[in-house]
């Protein structure tokens, strides 16, 4: 027989545990105030390049744990919308991985970056940058020169930070030559000290990002 008073108590404690979780979440989501301009390059050009390790592994957990990483980390989401965006960003991946031209991919970044647009205030149709998102993907996959889908990245790039797509397209090439980089060497054959440059590839195509934002905000005030 169960002791009811000891398996109400459980209960109750379990209740009040999941109401404290759910507060804090609720209460770190209300405080949050995500700036996607805000990030370390440094931090970011690791980040991304495990990001990649992951993918390319297909250890979709770790990715997604990636994810996390940057957009609460970096970006300073909220836990719940962080979780909504590496969910949604994660699997828009793993769709693409399966098939390019899956008909799932695009609605799922579309969510991808409606959650993503309050951090950067708004100015751009979700609809758009998604499908800019998904052509340079398909760009890639579809051997296109480098500098040509960096030109769509920097024009996605443009679009979400608002700044000219000129003032985008040296950290968009830069980002470009480190997939470049990769894709060269292709699956099995990048060694610590090829991911060791991809990490340095990226961290100066984050550390242009940010300065060039910073140069833009600075003119802007």
């Amino acid at each position: 027989m169960f002791d009811r008073p000891a398996t109400r108590r459980v209960l109750r404690i379990a209740a009040l545990t999941l109401a404290a979780i759910v507060g804090l979440v609720a209460g770190q989501h209300l405080l949050a105030r995500p700036d996607c301009g805000g990030f370390d390059p440094v931090a970011m050009g690791r980040i991304e390049a495990d990001m990649w390790r992951n993918y390319y592994s297909h250890r979709w957990g770790r990715l997604g744990l990636g994810l996390l990483r940057a957009t609460c980390g970096q970006y300073g989401f909220s836990w719940w919308d962080g979780i909504r965006v590496a969910a949604h960003a994660g699997r828009a991946a793993a769709l693409f991985r399966v098939n390019t031209d899956d008909p799932r991919c695009l609605p799922e970044l579309e969510r991808y970056y409606r959650i993503v647009a309050p951090a950067l205030r708004g100015r751009f149709d979700p609809g758009e940058a998604a499908q800019l998102e998904l052509t340079w993907w398909q760009e890639r996959r579809r051997d296109v020169p480098p500098h040509a889908y960096a030109d769509t990245i920097a024009r996605l790039t443009a679009l979400l930070h608002g700044i000219p797509r000129g003032e985008a397209l040296p950290a968009c090439l830069l980002r470009a030559e480190a997939m470049a980089y990769r894709d060269a060497r292709g699956d099995g054959r990048m060694t610590e000290a090829d991911w060791a440059e991809v990490t340095r590839i990226l961290t100066a195509a984050h550390t242009d990002l940010r300065a060039r934002l910073d140069a833009h905000k600075a003119a802007a005030e």
